[in-house]
């Protein structure tokens, strides 16, 4: 788990979390972390832009920005279990073999991740949301 991610959210706090899920009002549903400036290419360390927040078409109270996110197709991935293993296995899984044996490329735009702990903290529950479109030829 990146250090500074786990820092950043828990300096939002479970109160300010549980406000913003109340004003979520799209899909993916939930608290949802947000990861802009990206590419299945990008070398461990290359920095991104990241945010936690909801999708939402109304204005959700203590949010310091919003981001405006364009239609288009994503594709969608679950997974559940040991957590943080299940998430990172997630993510690792999509970009060495969905995308290699799937006509789609990442498109432009942020990744969506919405992961739901157990009481304990040990087992996650996890979706992610790219941005893709049809590969050519």
């Amino acid at each position: 788990m990146n250090p500074a991610i786990v820092e950043f959210v828990k300096s939002i706090g479970r109160e300010t979390l549980g406000r913003w899920e109340a004003c979520g009002d799209g899909e993916p549903g939930g608290v949802v972390a947000v990861v802009g400036n990206h590419s299945a290419d990008d070398p461990e360390g290359t920095e991104i832009d990241y945010f936690q927040g909801v999708v939402s078409e109304a204005e959700v109270p203590g949010a310091s920005q919003s981001l405006g996110v364009g239609p288009g197709t994503w594709a969608v991935f679950e997974s559940s279990g040991e957590f943080p293993r299940a998430v990172q296995y997630l993510w690792r899984d999509v970009y060495t073999q969905w995308f290699p044996s799937n006509p789609y490329r990442s498109r432009p735009g942020p990744s969506l991740s919405r992961t739901r702990l157990s009481e304990d903290g040990t087992q996650a529950e996890a979706e992610v949301w790219i941005p893709v479109e049809r590969a050519e030829g």
